[in-house]
């Protein structure tokens, strides 16, 4: 009884509850809670969310080809399947070359057949493919040569006028160019010098008081390289000039000038009378005096088109005026050395392998030129076939120097190449486009008695060569084994 009157009395004594305090946190509290929620909402980012990084679509249409398959790179693919039978249809024609000659072909840059190949050989006439690349590169495609005419005109009446030349292989009076009994195939696009003179006239010459003068100093005085047999010389190339009409030929002469500025003159000096203009002088050869105005101007084709002219026709001419050109280009000297030069140095730029190599002259007629196969094919290896030069060369069975030959082969209207021959060597290099996009690349440079006689080596080309090139790829073709055309999704 005791201790529950203490309890009783310990609850007596404790404090009671305030009612005004109640209230008051009753009426505070909620301004509380809403202040802390206020200050929460502006702690957070309200801008619109991030566009997602990648939106997941279907594809328009499914590769049926796998990432890893061989159908990836089909060129390797149509090489790798064709490379046993391709090798076993090479080797009659490694078989056939001999000590001092060389083969090499490649497919795609993949070396296929090597024979020889660092054997330095005469290449005869397929070192003009050589001009023709460093021309190119040197010059350009559309480079063009210029041929002046020079004089100081009062009342249209001059004292001696200048024909200038200034390098074209091909600048010739009309009766010439497709005179097929002068030269083995019609020599275009020529430079017409029937409207260089029609320019004078224009100009307003109708007096010459003095002589017609050619002046030919473009290029040095060397007519002729000393390494070429004396019988070459201006019946297979040459004379050779800065300037050259119609190759040396004068119209109603029997043999070419042997004074290529002299008989040039005399073509200008024809076609001047036959234009009424008066001349009290006569034709002759010189150098144009320092500061003379230039009355007139004739230019060439574009460097390209000359190009196929000098390498469809194997025109020697062309191509020793063409090293000249390199050389002046490279050096301010118009020489032959000074073209083989420039020549060495850019094959060396182009990483060329040049052990074995020595350039005597531009057109092949010098037997101390030496190339390697090996040297040719990395030349070649620069080149695809849709590239404006290939198309430049001798088709087989169709132009220029092969028109004869391949003619009802596999390799009719596919082979382009460059020829060569001389005593005791027959050379030929080139192209041939396969089907699906590959292509094959070749040299074979052969130098041995006889075989520059067409029994020995038709069957070689027609026979042996084509049996091997003409039909490769064996196995399926690169746009046979190509990726599969994508499928179109299903929606």
């Amino acid at each position: 009884m005791m201790s529950q009157a203490k309890a009783r009395a310990k609850r007596r004594a404790r404090p009671a509850r305030n009612p005004i305090a109640s209230l008051l946190f009753l009426a505070v509290g909620p301004s509380i809670v809403l202040g802390w929620l206020w200050q929460f909402a502006n702690s957070q980012d309200n801008s619109a969310p991030p566009a997602p990084d990648l939106v997941a679509t279907s594809p328009a249409n499914i590769p049926q080809t796998p990432v890893l398959s061989a159908r990836r790179t089909p060129g390797v693919l149509a090489r790798e399947t064709s490379s046993v039978a391709f090798e076993q249809a090479l080797r009659p024609l490694g078989g056939s070359v001999l000590a001092g000659s060389c083969a090499a072909v490649s497919v795609d840059g993949v070396l296929m057949l090597s024979d020889g190949i660092d054997t330095p050989v005469t290449p005869a006439s397929t070192l003009k493919f050589l001009v023709a690349a460093t021309a190119l590169d040197s010059l350009g495609a559309d480079f063009q040569y210029s041929t002046e005419v020079k004089a100081e005109i009062n009342a249209g009446v001059v004292g001696s006028i200048y024909l200038v030349g200034g390098g074209d292989p091909l600048l010739a009076s009309a009766w010439y160019p497709n005179d097929l009994t002068l030269s083995r195939y019609p020599q275009q696009p020529a430079t017409s010098l029937e409207a260089l003179v029609d320019s004078v006239v224009a100009a307003g010459i109708t007096q010459i008081n003095g002589n017609v003068v050619g002046d030919a100093s473009h290029y040095d005085a060397e007519l002729y390289p000393p390494s070429w047999p004396i019988g070459f010389r201006a019946i297979e190339g040459g004379p050779i000039s800065g300037l050259l009409v119609n190759d040396g030929a004068v119209l109603g002469a029997s043999m070419k000038s042997t004074d290529p500025a002299m008989g040039a003159a005399q073509e200008f000096y024809r076609l001047l009378q036959e234009r009424g203009v008066t001349i009290i002088g006569a034709p002759a050869s010189g150098v144009t005096p320092v500061g003379l105005p230039t009355v007139s101007v004739v230019q060439s084709a574009p460097l390209i088109d000359i190009v196929g002219e000098m390498l469809r026709n194997s025109d020697n001419n062309t191509a020793e005026m063409m090293l000249k050109e390199i050389g002046f280009r490279a050096s301010g000297v118009g020489s032959r050395a000074a073209g083989n030069s420039a020549m060495m140095a850019k094959l060396s730029a182009w990483g060329i392998p040049l052990d074995g190599v020595t350039l005597s002259d531009g057109s092949g007629l010098s037997g101390d030129n030496k190339m390697t196969c090996a040297a040719f094919l990395a030349v070649l290896e620069r080149y695809s076939i849709d590239d404006p030069l290939i198309s430049r060369l001798a088709v087989a069975g169709t132009s220029g120097t092969l028109s004869k030959f391949f003619v009802g082969t596999s390799l009719e209207g596919r082979l382009f190449g460059k020829t060569g021959s001389l005593s005791g060597v027959k050379a030929l290099v080139g192209f041939v486009p396969v089907k699906g996009g590959s292509t094959i690349r070749f040299a074979l440079l052969l130098q041995s008695p006889g075989v520059d006689d067409e029994p020995v080596f038709k069957p070689l080309w027609e026979g042996v060569l084509t049996t091997a090139l003409g039909p490769y790829p064996q196995g399926p073709s690169s746009d046979a084994i190509a990726p599969l055309p994508a499928n179109p999704a299903t929606p």
